[in-house]
């Protein structure tokens, strides 16, 4: 086995997850493409934490050194031609640049930081929004396309680190008499960008991120479902062709931050109907013979017999009547 095949097997085992098996499985699902990226060294690694002034956490570091990035993209076959749907990325290390966040004073060439507005809302269940004039670095992880963009946001936090203690002799005798020093470690949590400069939280963790990325098929737009605005109702369709369930998890989950009018253009919305979609030929024969049969089934079960005909409370009446006049005569 090649260094690259081994590579391949070990990002379609570890990295992806059987969502490569789940798609094919999915009609209509074509080209599914799984880029072959090398694992990153660690050289690399320390580099961009140096020219960054910014230590990375052990979740994010630990994947680039398995592989230095991520690529799958899948498209749906829709007549004769191939529709891109489907996308999970997430950019080289190389990529991965902090975000423009000194201001320009300019209107011609506005920086993120001029159009960043002040909001009266500073929170996020609980957790402070990320400000790009502040003190956190804010790393760009998915461009997302141009809808919108996907952040690492680095919080400075302060821990404990032990120290030996002056009075102690030997450190290593009485290991509980330490002092402690303040040093900073990274908090890292995930947040999406939209187009109006405004944030939303997604996850706590880059593996939180990565498994949400997984479970959400890379569909378009998926992120906007931990937002207030909603997902579009075009997403909503993908969603409800290939991802159902990972749809409804994300409905009940922005129920409070909807309006009362988005549940209900949800709750009414068409629902498209896979098997119509990707129907062939055989498929409609088979639709042809049903309606034929149930055509068949209804002619059986008319009334065609005399017999049945004298049954009938109408008809016995006229032949009573009909016998009484005979009669007198």
């Amino acid at each position: 086995m090649t260094e690259d095949s081994s590579n391949s097997a070990y990002l379609e085992k570890k990295l992806v997850i059987g969502v490569l098996k789940y798609l094919e499985k999915k009609r209509g699902v074509c080209k599914i493409e799984l880029a072959d990226i090398k694992p990153g060294d660690r050289h690399t690694v320390l580099s961009w934490e140096q020219r960054n002034a910014c230590l990375l956490p052990e979740d994010l570091k630990n994947f680039y050194l398995s592989s230095n990035g991520f690529d799958l993209t899948w498209c749906v076959q829709i007549d004769n031609s191939e529709l891109p749907v489907g996308r999970m990325h997430i950019h080289p290390i190389t990529q991965v640049t902090k975000l423009n966040v000194t201001p320009s004073n300019s209107h011609i060439h506005p920086s993120l930081a001029d159009l960043e507005t002040e909001s009266d809302d500073e929170e996020t269940n609980g957790r402070d929004k990320p400000r790009l004039c502040g003190s956190s670095g804010i790393f760009e992880l998915d461009d997302c396309g141009g809808f919108g963009k996907v952040c690492l946001v680095v919080k400075k936090k302060t821990v404990l680190q032990t120290s030996p203690s002056i009075e102690s002799e030997n450190p290593s005798d009485n290991e509980d008499e330490y002092t402690c020093s303040g040093i900073t470690e990274p908090k890292v949590e995930i947040w999406f960008m939209d187009r109006s400069i405004r944030w939303h939280f997604v996850a706590d963790s880059f593996c939180a991120y990565y498994r949400l990325m997984l479970m959400h098929l890379g569909l378009p737009q998926w992120q906007y479902a931990f937002t207030d605005i909603g997902l579009s109702l075009q997403t909503k369709q993908w969603f409800n062709m290939y991802a159902p369930i990972r749809l409804e998890v994300d409905l009940e989950g922005s129920y409070e931050m909807s309006s009362p009018r988005d549940h209900d253009t949800t709750s009414t919305g068409s629902q498209l109907d896979v098997n119509k979609v990707f129907k062939g030929k055989g498929d409609k024969k088979k639709q042809v013979n049903q309606t034929q049969n149930q055509a068949q089934t209804k002619k059986k079960a008319a009334v065609s017999s005399a017999r049945s005909l004298s049954a009938l409370p109408g008809k016995s009446a006229s032949s009573s009547s009909q016998s009484s006049i005979k009669a007198t005569r």
